[in-house]
Formats: structure tokens, C-alpha cells, sequence
């Protein structure tokens, strides 16, 4: 019976990410197929900055994230924020798909935190991101946090910015 509602927070966030990956289906399978050399497809280096949802203000040291976004609409990401020690955040994983405007993109990601081995929160970042200038850098204006606990309800919310650089040879 125990290991019946240990597997109920794993089953409720994978069933977060099937949502977002359905709710951005159709748009996220032809994410990239273009081959426009500005698209987002490839692999960033990000720096993030907390920020105050109300004011803008920074909040805290800023941090750094990999983030890989593939052709068909799928996104994966790391991250090295000292924040959420002793806890350990795994990868965040999801979609993302081309916005109205040329240059700009949706995305959306979850990722589990765990203590001791066992899941204590997931964190969903939703973000859009425009592109440039040029088209190795990127910024995201405002992204929204969210955390949830093991059943999913809201547990606390953040906004972060971010500016991306292409990782290449």
C-alpha cells in the first residue's frame, strides 16, 4: 500500500509533462524545420537572476543553466543553483515551440526535486524567449516559477530573466 502513494507523485508529474507536451503538440513538431541558422534549436549557456515579480528587482547572486532545445519541440535542461542545496534538483525536461513573432519562442519545463531520495517538490519554468541579437544570444524577459508539492498543489511562485548564449565550436 506505501509504495502505491510513493508512485502517485511520480504518476501526477509525468502527467504535467504529457499536458504540456499535448497542449504544444501540433506547434512543437514542426518547431525547427526550418533551417533558419537563427531558430533556437542547439544547446545554451544561460545566466539566470532571480528577480521580484513585482518590482524586477534582483534577488540573489545570479546562477547558470545548459539548456538544449532539440528539433521537433523538446527541451532539456541543468542547472548549478546553490539554492536549492541540501536538496538535488534533477534535469528539467519539456517543449517548446515557435511564438507569434519571427525570433520568438514558448517554452516549458519541469523538474523533480528530491531529499534523501525521495520527491519533495517539482518546479515548472514557463518562459518566452526572443532571440538576438544576432543569432547566437537570446533573453528571456521574464520567466515564471512555480513550485508544487508530491500532490500537486502550488506551493510557491518566482520570476527569473535570462540571457542565453549558443554553445559551439
Amino acid at each position: 500500500m506505501i509504495a502505491k502513494y510513493r508512485a502517485m507523485p511520480v504518476a501526477l508529474a509525468l502527467a504535467g509533462v504529457i499536458a504540456l507536451a499535448c497542449a504544444a503538440g501540433a506547434a512543437a513538431h514542426d518547431s525547427d524545420n526550418r533551417g533558419d541558422p537563427g531558430d533556437l534549436a542547439g544547446t545554451w549557456q544561460v545566466q539566470i537572476n532571480l528577480r521580484n515579480c513585482t518590482s524586477g528587482a534582483p534577488v540573489g547572486a545570479p546562477f547558470y543553466s545548459l539548456l538544449t532545445f532539440a528539433d521537433g519541440g523538446t527541451v532539456t535542461e541543468t542547472t548549478a543553483n546553490s539554492m536549492f542545496f541540501p536538496a538535488i534538483r534533477g534535469p528539467g525536461h519539456g517543449v517548446w515551440s515557435r511564438g507569434r513573432h519571427k525570433g520568438e519562442y514558448s517554452a516549458a519545463t519541469v523538474a523533480f526535486i528530491t531529499m534523501d531520495g525521495a520527491l519533495v517538490k517539482t518546479q515548472t519554468i514557463t518562459q518566452v524567449i526572443d532571440m538576438g541579437p544576432g543569432p547566437n544570444k537570446f533573453t528571456t524577459p521574464k520567466a515564471e516559477i512555480e513550485f508544487f508539492d508530491p500532490a500537486g498543489n502550488l506551493l510557491t511562485t518566482g520570476c527569473a530573466s535570462a540571457v542565453g548564449s549558443r554553445f559551439g565550436l
